[in-house]
C-alpha cells in the first residue's frame, strides 16, 4: 500500500477507463439521484465528526467520499485522522483522497511551492470545480504513485504526516495497524490491562475506557504529536475538552501495552 503505478492518462482517457473526476461522477447521476445525494450531503453537517469519519472507510459512492472529506476539512480534521482508507473504492476512491489530500495542503500551508509546474498549477488554483480537478486528475494520472506524487508536490515529512495517500511505507502500515480489525484488537489488549488494575471506585466501563484510550493513542501515534497537541486534535473529532495532562495522564496509562501490541503486529506481520 506505499505505492502504486502510474495510470498515464489524460483526463479524457481516464473517462474513458472508468476513472472519473467529482464534477464527472456528480454529472453522471440522473435527476432524482442526484436530488437525493444533494439532500445526503446537506445533512452531513448535522452529523458527528466520529460518525463521519466512521462513514469514509464504508462509503460506497466516491462523490460522497469527497463530500464526507469537504465535511471534515471545514471541520479541521486532517485528513490522516478522517478514517480508514476506502479500499474497496479501488483506484476510483485513491483518487477523490488524493484530492482530498491536495486541497488539505493547499488551505493549511498556502505558502508552499510545489516542485513540477503541474502541481504548482493545482496549489494555486481553487480547489472546487472542473478545472481544478480536470488538474487533479492529470496530475494522479501522471505520477501515480507514492513517491512520483511527493517529489512532484516537494514535500516535506511534517506535511506528510496530516495525509492520507503520500505516507511513507511505514506509516502506512502503521495506520492501517490502527484501523479496522487492528483497532478491535487493540482495544481488546487495552481492556485486558484495564480489567487487570481494576477502578477500586467501581465507577469505571473497562471497555468504554479502552475505546477511549486507543482512541487517544490513535490520534497520538498518527500525528506524532505530544499531548497539547493530541488534545487539540482530540477536540476537533469528538468534541470533548481535555487538557494537556489529562491526555497525558491516558496516554501513560497506555503506551506499554500499545506499543508492545504494535511490536507485536509488526513482527507477525513479517512473517506472513
Amino acid at each position: 500500500m506505499s505505492g502504486h503505478p502510474a495510470i498515464d492518462l489524460d483526463a479524457e482517457e481516464a473517462a474513458e477507463c472508468g476513472l472519473f473526476s467529482v464534477p464527472q461522477l456528480l454529472a453522471r447521476k440522473h435527476a432524482q439521484e442526484l436530488e437525493r445525494f444533494n439532500a445526503r450531503v446537506a445533512a452531513l453537517a448535522g452529523r458527528g465528526t466520529m460518525d463521519l469519519r466512521a462513514s469514509v472507510g464504508t462509503c460506497a459512492d466516491p462523490a460522497m467520499l469527497w463530500a464526507l472529506h469537504e465535511e471534515l476539512m471545514r471541520r479541521g480534521v486532517p485528513p490522516i485522522l478522517r478514517g480508514p482508507r476506502p479500499w474497496h473504492l479501488g483506484t476510483q476512491g485513491r483518487l477523490v483522497e488524493f484530492g482530498a489530500d491536495v486541497a488539505w495542503l493547499a488551505v493549511t500551508d498556502p505558502g508552499h511551492r510545489a516542485r513540477y509546474g503541474l502541481a504548482r498549477a493545482i496549489l494555486r488554483t481553487k480547489w472546487v470545480g472542473d478545472g481544478w480537478w480536470g488538474l487533479v486528475l492529470r496530475q494522479f494520472g501522471r505520477f501515480g504513485d507514492v513517491r512520483g506524487l511527493v517529489l512532484a508536490f516537494g514535500l516535506t515529512e511534517p506535511q506528510r504526516l496530516r495525509l492520507r495517500t503520500m505516507q511513507v511505507a511505514s506509516r502506512a502500515r502503521l495506520f492501517e495497524r490502527l484501523h479496522g480489525d487492528g483497532f478491535g484488537r487493540l482495544v481488546g489488549v487495552i481492556e485486558d490491562a484495564v480489567r487487570g488494575a481494576p477502578d477500586r471506585s467501581g465507577r469505571t466501563d473497562p471497555r468504554a475506557t479502552a475505546i477511549r484510550r486507543a482512541q487517544l493513542w490513535r490520534v497520538h501515534r498518527l500525528l506524532e504529536e505530544g499531548p497539547a497537541g493530541t488534545a487539540y486534535a482530540w477536540a476537533r473529532l469528538s468534541s470533548e475538552v481535555l487538557n494537556r495532562w489529562q491526555v497525558a495522564k491516558q496516554l501513560a496509562a497506555v503506551k506499554d501495552v500499545a506499543l508492545a501490541f504494535e511490536r507485536a503486529r509488526v513482527e507477525a506481520d513479517a512473517l506472513e
